[in-house]
């Protein structure tokens, strides 16, 4: 795996590096380190990066300047900033995590693992509950209906809760076990029950939770095989 980190403060940039090869070990492909928004952009444009580090003031410019001008690229981030009050910003460009600096080695640990656990199939999402940034396991994510702009997610204890992501983003952060079954769905596929053709022609899926999720016809024929594997 390929990681950069964009830092401007030599010692505590020394030290992300430290904590980075430590946890990766032998994962890690390629490191890079940058000061300044510019450099991080073009080695991102340049090369595939698996995970960003990022300082949010860098030399006076804005780290998430980086995130709007590099959407598209397939990376996750974790912010290590000490504007803990610009957390709520980050979680609207998807970010992974958010560590307030000074930061502890446990701290930071943590913040590897939601990494390393997405790509278990363990990982963690930050959401919006009763107005404050939580994570909430991957597992306990029943579907995820599109809401404008913006994504509502059930869990499978029939709690909803909030992600600023639009759909098509969101579906990104997510494991291969989640399935777009229509323009507006999400469905865990680990919690799929039933899948019936109602009148019309028209396909629903019932979960262990939910039941009459859309899908779409050209959805249907893959999930079927899905149920029959």
């Amino acid at each position: 795996m390929n990681v950069l980190i964009l830092e401007d403060e030599p010692l505590i940039a020394q030290g992300l590096e430290r904590e980075v090869r430590a946890h990766f070990g032998t994962r890690l492909t390629a490191l890079a380190l940058h000061d300044n928004v510019e450099q991080a952009l073009a080695a991102l444009r340049q090369h595939d990066y698996d995970l960003l580090l990022l300082d949010l003031n860098l030399h006076g410019a804005d780290g998430y300047d980086l995130l709007r001008l590099a959407q598209k690229a397939p990376f996750q981030t974790i912010i290590v900033s000490a504007h803990a009050e610009r957390s709520i910003t980050a979680f609207e460009f998807g970010v992974l995590d958010f560590v307030a600096k000074p930061f502890s080695h446990e701290r930071l640990h943590k913040a590897l693992q939601r990494y390393t656990g997405l790509h278990t199939q363990a990982a963690s999402l930050a959401v919006k509950k009763r107005g404050a940034l939580e994570w909430i396991a991957m597992a306990e994510i029943d579907h995820v209906q599109a809401d404008g702009h913006y994504s509502n997610i059930v869990l499978r204890s029939g709690e909803q809760c909030f992600h600023d992501l639009p759909i098509d983003k969101l579906m990104a952060l997510l494991p291969p076990h989640f399935l777009r079954v229509h323009r507006s769905y999400i469905v865990n596929s680990l919690g799929f029950k039933r899948l019936q053709i109602a009148a019309g022609g028209k396909y629903t899926l019932d979960t262990q939770t939910s039941t009459g999720i859309p899908v779409s016809r050209s959805s249907y024929p893959a999930l079927k095989q899905r149920l029959l594997d």
